[in-house]
């Protein structure tokens, strides 16, 4: 029973162009959760699946066995859950945990992959330990969606009594992407609760930096201030 790390990353992007290897202190963004999946010590195998030929340039330097990813699981709209699945039909061995890492999130705190593995280790009962942080600001008591005749509604019913103030609001966990451990078993195949059908039911969490993926250059920025806090720079590898 194998703990196997899957990073998932593909060269099409509409947000930043090739955002995967987008240059962040003078490295490819998918170098620091590369980077990462390596010093986890909780950890037998790593694998990234891509399309992307600079991903694969990148995985083959720092020693990662590749997945290639067809084209039809590539698109813009294509399911994550239809990659890892492709992927796990390509990994041999039994799988205790999966732990799947997004190539566009370059912000894992010190021992996060591992941190996220006890606290499965500890908790027989949880399905998954996802990273991420809380933030009152996205709460859905206080975002909207846009209807079809572009007016704001609510996305679920709020209560009467629920407070503008954000700090008198339930905390709210956004999932950063940075890693997410799955007990296989448990999670595959995966059931129908959308968005995130491999997470099983009881989910647990670590917190992470609080930043997030990377969709824009405010977060290409935001990034590389974490990183230079926790002793990066352009030319030092931690």
């Amino acid at each position: 029973m194998k703990n196997i790390i899957l990073l998932t990353g593909r060269g099409g992007s509409k947000s930043i162009a090739s955002k995967n290897v987008y240059p962040v202190l003078g490295r490819p963004l998918a170098f620091y959760p590369i980077n990462a999946a390596k010093k986890a010590k909780k950890v037998d195998e790593i694998f990234v699946s891509t399309d992307c030929n600079l991903i694969r340039s990148l995985a083959d330097k720092m020693g990662i066995n590749i997945i290639d990813r067809p084209d039809r699981l590539s698109e813009d709209r294509s399911e994550l859950i239809e990659a890892i699945n492709h992927a796990v039909e390509q990994i041999r061995g039994e799988i205790n945990y999966l732990i799947t890492m997004h190539c566009n999130c370059g912000v894992h705190k010190k021992g996060l992959i591992d941190e996220c593995i006890e606290v499965l280790d500890k908790n027989e009962e949880a399905d998954s330990c996802v990273s991420g942080y809380i933030d009152y600001s996205v709460h859905p008591f206080r975002t909207k969606k846009i209807s079809e005749r572009g007016y704001l509604r609510d996305w679920l019913e709020v209560p009467s009594n629920v407070s503008a103030n954000r700090q008198s609001l339930e905390p709210c966990f956004v999932l950063d992407g940075a890693v997410r451990v799955m007990r296989y078993r448990k999670c595959f195949p995966a059931s129908t609760n959308s968005p995130f059908p491999f997470l099983g039911d009881k989910i647990t969490f670590v917190e992470n930096a609080g930043i997030g993926d990377v969709h824009s250059l405010d977060d290409i920025a935001l990034t590389e201030r974490f990183l230079r806090a926790n002793g990066w720079n352009e030319e030092i590898t931690i």
